[in-house]
Formats: C-alpha cells, sequence, structure tokens
C-alpha cells in the first residue's frame, strides 16, 4: 500500500486544511515539498479548493508553481479542472496523474475527461469524491454547485469505467487524527484497490486500510510535523 499526502494550494499557497472550511497557511509549495521528499512520500496530490467560483488567473497563478517545481516524488494535480483549454495548459507541468470531481459528478463535463484520457492515458486519470458521512447517509461534496448532493444522485459506473483510481476525502475528518470513516468503503461499492483515501488519517486508520487492501493513503498536511512524519505512519 502507498502512503503519501495531500497539499491544499491556492494562488500560489499551500495550507492546512480542517474539516472542509478551515485553512492554515503552511508555506510556498516548494518548501512543503521538499519536507515531504525528506519523509520518502510516496505519493503527493496537489489539490486546489474550488467551490463555486474560480478565476483563470487564479489557476495560471497555481500552474506556475508548479511548473517551477523540482520533486522526484510523482505527483498529480486537481481541482477546477472543467474546462479542455484547462487541459491544454498542463502539457509542461511535472504530473503524472490529473484529479478531476465535479467532471465526474456532472457528466455533462465528461468531455474534458475523455479529453485529459486521451492525452495522458487511463492510468493517469483519479476521481475526487469529497463526502459527508451523516447518520449513515453518504453524501458527495459538488464544487461546481457548492453543495453536498446525495450518493443516490452520482452515476459509480461512469466514475468506475474513466477512473483508474478514485479518492475518498472524509470532509468532515479532514485535519483530524485517526477519524477517518472506514464505513465508506462498504458504503461506495468499488474495488477497493481502486481506493485512495484521505482526511482523518492516521496510524489506526493506515491499519484499517492496509487489512481492506486499500491502494493508497493520502495524509493531510500535518505530516509537516514530525509527530506525524511520513516514515512513521511507513513503520505501521
Amino acid at each position: 500500500m502507498r502512503i503519501g499526502s495531500s497539499i491544499i494550494l491556492l494562488d500560489g499557497y499551500c495550507y492546512q486544511s480542517y474539516g472542509w472550511n478551515t485553512m492554515r497557511p503552511l508555506g510556498k509549495l516548494q518548501t512543503v515539498i521538499d519536507s515531504l521528499e525528506e519523509y520518502q512520500c510516496d505519493e503527493i496530490a496537489v489539490i486546489r479548493p474550488v467551490r463555486d467560483f474560480d478565476t483563470i488567473e487564479s489557476f495560471q497563478k497555481d500552474i506556475s508553481e508548479l511548473m517551477n517545481i523540482n520533486c522526484m516524488t510523482p505527483l498529480s494535480f486537481g481541482g477546477g479542472l472543467r474546462d479542455i483549454k484547462q487541459i491544454d495548459l498542463l502539457h509542461d507541468l511535472p504530473i503524472e496523474r490529473l484529479i478531476f470531481s465535479s467532471a465526474f459528478i456532472h457528466k455533462e463535463d465528461s468531455e474534458v475527461i475523455e479529453y485529459a484520457t486521451h492525452l495522458y492515458g487511463h492510468q493517469a486519470i483519479q476521481c475526487l469524491l469529497p463526502f459527508s458521512y451523516i447518520e449513515g447517509e453518504v453524501y458527495i461534496f459538488s464544487s461546481k454547485n457548492n453543495e453536498f448532493i446525495s450518493l443516490d444522485s452520482v452515476d459509480l459506473n461512469f466514475i468506475i469505467k474513466y477512473a483508474n483510481e478514485i479518492i475518498l476525502l472524509d470532509t468532515n475528518n479532514e485535519g483530524l487524527h485517526n477519524e477517518f470513516v472506514i464505513d465508506i468503503i462498504d458504503k461506495i461499492k468499488i474495488d477497493n484497490n481502486k481506493i485512495l483515501i484521505s482526511g482523518g488519517i492516521g496510524k489506526v486508520s493506515i491499519k484499517i486500510a492496509k487489512n481492506h487492501d486499500i491502494a493508497s493513503v493520502l495524509i493531510d498536511n500535518k505530516v509537516l510535523h514530525n509527530e506525524f512524519s511520513i516514515k512513521g505512519y511507513k513503520n505501521v
């Protein structure tokens, strides 16, 4: 099982996110990536926290940061990828995978996924499903509409067909320790070897993920603190 980390990138700056609504400044992207590489992180997901509103200026600022990154660790990138023109701006970036969310949740935007698949291959396509688990019911965050919608309104077969891997992000427990709701695995019928989990990850969560044959865990940016280092998690 791979052990990686997620980075929140907004307007060229990195943040630690808590509960999907609070962000703590961390520093410049290169500084954060240098720390993660020192910890021998297996992969890094760089995610722009786009809700309903985004600007081309903000998008260009973030990809400019990525374009100048020096990194040996496999990178994935996403957040606000809703337009074919945006995909064309990514070809010089040092990234291996692209992360889509609203384009999977709202199938009318699926042409951007098909275009990215044509350019990068199926193995490079990941789907991000930020979820909230309330009283046994699963809700998926639609960034396009800036609201949570019922899991029943999401076409999982479409996601399974076009996404090589699916990132399940626990929005309620993001930034916490050992709080990831593992019950989500039984609620969302996806092969475990296609799943990455993030949000509230700790050593207990990693043990459970290994027992479930989960493909990867993406630990929140708290890995930058020594007590939550990647090395410690790999020794679980």
